[in-house]
């Protein structure tokens, strides 16, 4: 669902970024953020789960906000300030996430008190920002790198961002249906071997193209654990309280990814390496240790 949905969204980028070179970036600002609202509103009548891809397709329509937005700032900004304006407007996104998630479960929950959240949801929500952490410590200067490190001419520096976008949308969907066919291990610890492998690739590509374009494709198996997690919360949360579980979730992944974002930064200024071969080190022992702590929580679960 959350692949599907990425990508048949992700085709609408294009055309929408070109309605709003010509009828203006403000309506298409409008349009997307209303389609995106429908989408989520879309889900709140679902009984069975097919319906969930025309709802994910629509709420990840909004996703062409941020370059419409990017667009938006380019022609009212001045250049020397640019960055830094984009900058505070992409951290307000998940300041916004973080600030809306505790309130979105509340008003989930609101119908009545449910009982309450169960340990084993606690211990994955303890997991779950280090998963973010590994997922996210690469991606925010991954532009740069390809364009400064590896050389690749800026107007195909997209691409590879693309790629990573593809790799994302594909690599969730698999791990998805692993972890229901098969079970969560395989699915997370698949995932992580898969990142090492894009992380090794890419350090080792130089500056040749293919290489680095195989990287960049298996880089998107970063969020490939997600799914899976968020699966298995449902197996753990009282049906009372899935809105406040959900919306917990995303609160610590929010913060996981911030603190992501800040240690890519740190380590790219000590050497534009560094950050790859973190990734390179840790995704598969943490991925493993989160796949078999998953693994426990459902056991016991099942158990009792």
């Amino acid at each position: 669902m959350f692949g599907v949905g990425n990508v048949v969204a992700a085709a609408s980028f294009i055309p929408i970024g070109l309605a709003a070179d010509r009828l203006g970036r403000r309506p298409l600002l409008i349009g997307v953020w209303l389609t995106s609202t429908v989408g989520a509103a879309a889900f709140i009548p679902l009984s069975e789960w097919h319906g969930a891809f025309v709802g994910s397709t629509l709420y990840w329509v909004g996703s062409a906000a941020l370059p419409l937005m990017s667009a938006h700032l380019a022609a009212l900004t001045p250049r020397a300030r640019l960055s830094g304006e984009l900058g505070m407007v992409y951290g307000a996104f998940f300041f916004g996430t973080i600030l809306a998630s505790p309130f979105a479960g509340a008003i989930g929950a609101a119908v009545g008190l449910g009982p309450p959240l169960p340990r084993s949801f606690r211990t994955l929500l303890a997991i779950t920002p280090l998963a973010a952490v590994i997922t996210t410590v690469v991606n925010p200067l991954f532009p740069v790198y390809v364009r400064d490190v590896a050389a690749i001419p800026l107007e195909r520096v997209g691409v590879y961002v693309g790629l990573v976008a593809l790799g994302a949308a594909l690599f969730s969907a698999v791990a998805g249906r692993i972890a229901d066919r098969v079970g969560p291990v395989p699915a997370v610890i698949g995932a992580g071997a898969v990142l090492t492998l894009g992380a090794g690739t890419i350090a080792l590509s130089g500056r040749s193209e293919l290489p680095l374009a195989v990287g960049s494709f298996l880089l998107g198996a970063q969020i490939a654990p997600n799914p899976v997690l968020a699966g298995a919360l449902e197996r753990v949360l009282p049906p009372a309280r899935t809105a406040l579980g959900y919306s917990g979730f995303q609160l610590v992944f929010a913060l996981g990814f911030g603190t992501g974002g800040f240690l890519s930064g740190v380590l790219y200024d000590a050497d534009a390496l560094l950050p790859l071969l973190v990734q390179l080190a840790l995704a598969l022992p943490l991925t493993a240790v989160v796949a078999v702590i998953v693994s426990r929580i459902l056991s016991t679960r099942r158990a009792t």
